[in-house]
């Protein structure tokens, strides 16, 4: 894994940049998630001061990630293409303190030994779907979900059949629900 570590808060006093790519393959928790490690992600991380003084970063992620389609089992290729700003605080207790309701930047402990390849790869992870599938992809023909509906009996129909009178046994149709079948 790439061994590349920023001091988040002096990226963001200073306004600094920095780019680079990380090969998918060095990130395990992502591999894990994916059809195939191919490819690297494209980074760029531009240390900022946010509106309300607090200190951040715009983060820039791009890259191709080869995942699995759930509709049809065959490979998909999706395209990355992430951009968040983010707040970085300095313990756990101040994250917790922030109101969960800014969806327009994402808080963060920062740390003066922050990890650029793990950073990226939550980031990456964040952004995959939930469901991979190709556009317009249909269900493949036979598959499960459309013939188990009509090849599976109804368990009531049974019940349904007692109730209404035909299948009474031995031909009559005389029982009165005593058991005696009279």
């Amino acid at each position: 894994m790439d061994s590349l570590t920023i001091d988040s808060f002096e990226l963001a006093r200073s306004g600094r940049q920095i780019a680079g790519e990380i090969a998918i393959a060095t990130l395990p928790r992502l591999v894990d998630l994916l059809a195939a490690p191919d490819g690297a992600l494209h980074y760029q991380i531009n240390g900022v001061i946010n509106d309300d003084g607090s200190p951040g970063a715009k983060l820039q992620l791009t890259g191709t990630l080869r995942l699995i389609c759930q509709r049809c089992n065959t490979p998909l290729d999706f395209e990355l293409d992430r951009a968040v700003g983010f707040r970085f605080v300095g313990s756990e207790e101040e994250l917790n303190a922030l109101p969960i309701d800014d969806d327009e930047i994402d808080a963060v402990v920062g740390s003066r030994a922050m990890s650029v390849a793990d950073w990226v790869e939550d980031e990456a992870m964040l952004s995959l779907p939930l469901v991979p599938r190709h556009v317009g992809c249909l269900m493949p023909s036979g598959s499960s979900h459309t013939t188990d509906a009509v090849a599976t009996p109804n368990p009531f129909a049974a019940l349904s059949a007692l109730r209404s009178g035909s299948g009474a046994r031995n031909g009559t149709a005389n029982d009165d629900g005593d058991g005696s079948g009279k």
